[in-house]
């Protein structure tokens, strides 16, 4: 079954759920958004799919689809219980500290934050939301003045992004101190299957300007990428199954690899992919429809994939809206689109509404390589225009 919500569903999405009628569950979001000509079902009907499948094989574009779950199976049901797991980033650390005994990790109330010494805790940390979302109050702190700073600024940060979404996907009511996982930053689209697992779907680099930089800027894929790393991620995942019964379940894994090619979670995001249908890079990259091979239980066959899809480097840039635009103000698509050489695809997003712009999907080959560059240090604000 397939939940899909606020904030964005895209074109490949809505494709598929037409094309294969698998069901969907009817709210006011697919209502809007998805074709009519997709199989949507009422709660009721609904209740009785999960019924069906054990509350298994349930993919949402939007973790706003927890609100869903908790309401008519409750909290305390198999699957919020699996999602709860994930989600809540203090409980996802308590229950993998067996696995990774070396990352350090504090909750701490809202409340206390503004509190907390510095010398509370071993520096470097990373703070950020128990339950969170887009990078939304995630900070990097290294000195004493940094956390000062950040302290006086968390509480409201992240009030005004969680004003975008349900309590179940940004909650600010305590936050998670943690030792910094050193290494690469990779994120890893999969599912478990019907024998607890993992099957991986797509494998992105998280590009960085800095050790400061904490946003979703940019992301590659490319042949070489997931070559290298499949095994071992997959290894990674199968020790993630034994923390309990996840067939059926999708995931977003966030991990860092680090010189000596261990693997350790930064967190793991349940019931979705990539979020605002970026997953939809590995459709662009190698053809790999991800709602299709999750819905239909498929394993992509890696070399005839990386056979066809060639050498290419394949990239999503995140355009952040750092700031509110005034409404004289606009944002010029059409130059943002022309700056890289080949787009799989640009979509606008309500800016006015969230705090992004875009998602620009493309390649580069290694002439055009340095393009990289260009979308990771790209100032939004060249992009705007006045009056």
């Amino acid at each position: 079954m397939f939940i899909f919500d606020e904030p964005y569903i895209s074109d490949v999405a809505n494709a598929f759920l037409v094309a294969s009628q698998v069901p969907l569950l009817r709210n006011e979001f697919s209502t809007a958004s998805v074709s009519p000509e997709a199989h949507h079902i009422s709660d009721e009907e609904a209740l009785e799919e999960l019924e069906r499948t054990d509350a298994r094989w349930v993919y949402s574009n939007s973790e706003n689809a927890i609100g869903w779950i908790v309401n008519h199976l409750g909290a305390d049901s198999a699957l919020a219980t699996r999602i709860e797991l994930f989600k809540n980033k203090a409980k996802f650390r308590r229950a993998t500290a067996p696995l990774f005994p070396d990352i350090t990790f504090l909750e701490v109330p809202a409340k206390e934050i503004e509190e907390l010494p510095f010398d509370a805790v071993d520096a470097p940390f990373i703070v950020k939301p128990t339950v969170g979302f887009i990078s939304a109050g995630v900070h990097r702190i290294d000195t004493e003045a940094q956390w000062k700073r950040v302290q006086k600024e968390l509480r409201t940060e992240t009030h005004e992004a969680a004003k975008a979404f349900p309590k179940e996907v940004l909650n600010t009511a305590s936050f998670i101190i943690e030792s910094i996982i050193e290494g690469d930053e990779y994120a890893v689209d999969a599912y478990f299957d019907d024998e607890n697992r993992p099957v991986i779907l797509n494998i992105f680099l998280h590009k960085f300007t800095d050790a400061q930089d904490m946003s979703d800027r940019l992301y590659l894929t490319s042949a070489d990428i997931i070559a290298t790393h499949h095994d071992p991620i997959e290894a990674f995942l199968t020790d993630i199954a034994t923390l309990g019964d996840f067939r059926g379940l999708p995931i977003h894994a966030e991990i860092c690899i680090d010189q000596d090619k261990t693997i350790r979670p930064i967190e793991i995001n349940p019931l979705r992919f990539a979020g605002w249908c970026s997953t939809d890079i590995a459709y662009y990259a190698y053809g790999i429809n991800v709602y299709e091979y999750f819905a239909e239980k498929k394993r992509p066959h890696w070399p005839t994939i990386f056979e066809a899809s060639g050498g290419c480097t394949h990239a999503m840039a995140v355009i952040e809206r750092p700031t509110p635009l005034l409404k004289s103000a606009r944002f010029d698509y059409d130059a943002l689109e022309k700056s890289v050489t080949t787009v799989h695809a640009l979509r606008k997003m309500d800016y006015r509404r969230f705090s992004l712009y875009a998602f620009l999907f493309f390649s580069v080959t290694p002439e055009t390589h340095h393009e990289l560059d260009k979308m990771l240090t790209l100032d939004p604000a060249m992009f705007i225009i006045e009056g």
